[in-house]
């Protein structure tokens, strides 16, 4: 949807998986997600979902992308932080 170049990112759902649950909920939702700078060789990242409402199928939606982005963030951390020679100094 929209970028700013090392700062920000937004994203949509173009076409959901076959299998996907609640299709016709993700079509009103957009994820944005964040990078701040932090010291160097380290970044924060914040992932924010957009788009829910009250409806009990986009309150589903939300938890489901809530356990996934928090897994993904996750795995991020284990990727990288092994690495970030500025992190092995804590």
């Amino acid at each position: 949807m929209s970028f700013e170049p090392e700062r920000m990112l937004s994203i949509k759902v173009y076409q959901a998986p076959v299998d996907f649950p609640l299709p016709e909920s993700v079509q009103d939702m957009w994820t944005v997600i964040y990078f701040q700078p932090l010291e160097p060789g380290m970044t924060n990242v914040r992932i924010v979902g957009m788009g829910f409402t009250d409806d009990a199928d986009s309150q589903k939606l939300k938890e489901f992308f809530r356990k996934g982005n928090s897994w993904t963030l996750e795995q991020l951390q284990k990727k990288f932080w092994p690495s970030c020679a500025a992190c092995q100094k804590e």
